[in-house]
Order: structure tokens, then sequence, then C-alpha cells
């Protein structure tokens, strides 16, 4: 009787208590990265030095505090913010990335578009647009051969595994299933506007006839006040430049391509080419940077977009902060797909009549400008 009494006794003793989740270890975030890490260590494995990441996670910290619970001890808001932008880095798998900051793999996959979509609501409308520096852009477009320029355009084809097991609804040319990103960029390299989520199987010219950028465009808002410059009578807006896989508009300039013979036309290529330069090098710099892009990326739709979008807000945020590009980073080439012809696309022939006229006016004009 005694020692069932007893017995009794000590199973009443409340034990510790303690978080369910199984332990893992932080020790590598917390004792290493966070205590001795010098910028280039951060560089090199975030992209970024200290205290470009102190001031994203300052950005995002009331959208991404969570409280501790009595069964789970909170992920701080810096723990949070560095797994999300290690995976998008590195491309490593959620496991991967788990084991590397001593959290679950279904905790890191929470976390990573909860981080995303913070960065996509807070720092979107702020960091991916025209600032209001347009002559700065214009004077760095005529730096690189081309006036009255504010952007270059193009697109790019992102890796995914489609959702919903429908590669049909997303499988390009090259037979491989993707998400159609088209940006356009600043002198520098920095993304102006994005259009992102159209499957890979779309044309660049219909997604480029859907985007927002080509409705600002042709309204005349996108580029404040919208400034003309006359050249011999004829009004030429401010420019955006593309490959021949664009419809031509008056404010949208393609080579000329095979039906360039003149040394005039020649030379108009020449520049176009020289300048739109920097959307190609921007995919390279943002797909090498951010090494998710690379590789077949599984996720819903929408969150994919969400993703791919973070990408490019962090891509502008380390341009702007001037983040040296890590020498051992591939720079790879972006995914394009060959040229087609959209003669058939160019339905709007004012539009094409109107982008030709311009065209030649600024062909002339930079002849000219050459023989001074």
């Amino acid at each position: 009787m005694r020692n069932r009494a007893r017995w009794h006794s000590l199973a009443s003793l409340k034990a510790p208590r303690r978080f369910w989740v199984r332990e893992r270890s932080r020790d590598w975030w917390e004792r290493i990265v966070l205590t001795t890490w010098d910028d280039d260590q951060w560089l090199e494995c975030f992209r970024m030095d200290r205290a470009t990441f102190n001031g994203i996670v300052s950005v995002l910290r009331n959208r991404l505090e969570r409280q501790h619970t009595n069964m789970r001890e909170a992920v701080s808001v810096e723990h949070r913010v560095a797994v999300t932008i290690w995976f998008l880095a590195t491309g490593a798998c959620y496991r991967v990335a788990g084991d590397q900051f001593g959290l679950g793999a279904s905790t890191v996959a929470t976390i990573v578009l909860e981080v995303c979509k913070a960065i996509e609501v807070e720092l979107l409308s702020k960091t991916v647009c025209l600032s209001s520096e347009v002559g700065k852009i214009m004077d760095g477009f005529a730096a690189l051969g081309f006036p009255h320029c504010i952007g270059a355009i193009d697109g790019t084809h992102i890796p995914i595994c489609a959702p919903g097991g429908s590669p049909e609804q997303y499988g390009n040319r090259k037979n491989f299933s993707s998400m159609l990103l088209q940006g356009t960029v600043d002198h520098t390299g920095r993304f102006l506007d994005v259009e992102i989520g159209w499957s890979g199987k779309n044309h660049d010219a219909f997604v480029f006839k859907n985007s927002n950028i080509c409705a600002a465009m042709d309204n005349g808002s996108f580029v404040p006040g919208n400034p003309t410059l006359n050249l011999n009578g004829v009004s030429v807006p401010p420019i955006i430049l593309s490959d021949g896989a664009y419809p031509m508009r008056p404010w949208l300039m393609k080579p000329y391509g095979k039906l360039a013979i003149t040394r005039r036309e020649q030379n108009f290529d020449s520049c176009l080419s020289r300048a739109r330069n920097q959307v190609e090098k921007s995919f390279g710099r943002l797909k090498g940077r951010w090494q998710c892009l690379l590789y077949r990326m599984k996720a819903r739709e929408e969150n994919l977009v969400t993703i791919i979008t973070s990408c490019v807000i962090l891509h502008n945020i380390c341009e702007a902060r001037e983040q040296r590009f890590p020498g051992d980073l591939r720079d790879p080439s972006p995914i394009m797909l060959p040229e087609e012809g959209v003669d058939s696309l160019d339905c709007n022939k004012t539009l094409l009549e109107g982008g030709k006229l311009v065209r030649d006016a600024l062909a002339a004009f930079m002849e000219s400008q050459m023989r001074r």
C-alpha cells in the first residue's frame, strides 16, 4: 500500500515541458554565421553583405514576427529571412536547407513562401519601378550609344515542374516546362518592370502585348511627363529596346535585322544591340545570384510567381547597393528561345508604320552624331 502511494505521488509530478519538435542543431547559423562571418563570407553565401541583410530584415520584421507558444519556439525573423535567401541563392531542396539551418523541411517550405510573400508585398513597388531619375537613365543609355532610351526588354524561361501535372500547358519550344519572365531594365541592369506568370508555351510578343508595360507605354503613362524628342519633324517618345521577337511600336525599337542594307541601318543595329545587351546581362546576374531559377521549381502557380518576383526584388536591392557579384558564381546565359517572326502578330499597321518612321529618324540622327 505504501509503495502504491509513493508511485502515485511520483506520477503526479509534472515533467519539465519540452517543445514537441525534433531537436536540430542551429549552431552553424547562431554561433558561426552571426558571430564570426565577415562581409565576404556573407556575400558568397547570401549574395549580400550583413548591412544589406539587416536592412531587409528591418523592413520585413513587422510582417514576419512570430510569438513563442507552449508547443513551439518561434523562429526569429533573422533566421527566417536567412534560410529563405540561402534557399533562393543555392537552389537547394527544402531538406538540405533545413539541415543547414537546423529546421525541418516542411518548416523551411512554409518559411520560404511566407518570406517571399512579405518581400513581394513590402518591397515590390519600392524597388521594381521607374525612378524619378529618368534623365539619368537616358544619359546612361546615351553613353552606351542609344539616345532617348529608358529601358531594354526581353524574356527568359524559368524551368518549373508544371503545376497540376499538366506539362502541355507549360511546355515551350525546347520541350521543357517553364514560366516566362519578361523584364525591362535600365542602363545599369536594374529591373524597372517585370511580367511573370505566363506559361512557356507563349510567344514573347504575345506576353508583351498583354503586359502592363505595353499598355502603360501605349498611353504614355509609364515615363513621368513622357518627354518627346523632335528629330526632323518626327516626334520620338521615350524608347524601349527589344530584339526581333517583339512587334514594332513608335516607342519600341527593334533592329532592322536582315533589312539592314545601308551603313546607317547597320550602325543603328550595332548601337541597339550594344545597349540592349544590358537586359541579357541582367538576366545572367539574376540567375547567377538566385540559382533556384536554374532548376525546376515545384510549387503552385501563384507561389512560383511569388518566388520568382522575390528574386527580382532582391536582385534590384543588390544592384542598388552595389553588392559585388561573387567571382566563383555561375553567370549563366539566360534561357532564350530562337526568335520567330512576328509579322502575323503585327496586326496594328499604324503602330508598325509609326515605329518604322521613328526608327529611321533615330538611325539618321545617330549617324549624324557619329560624324561630329
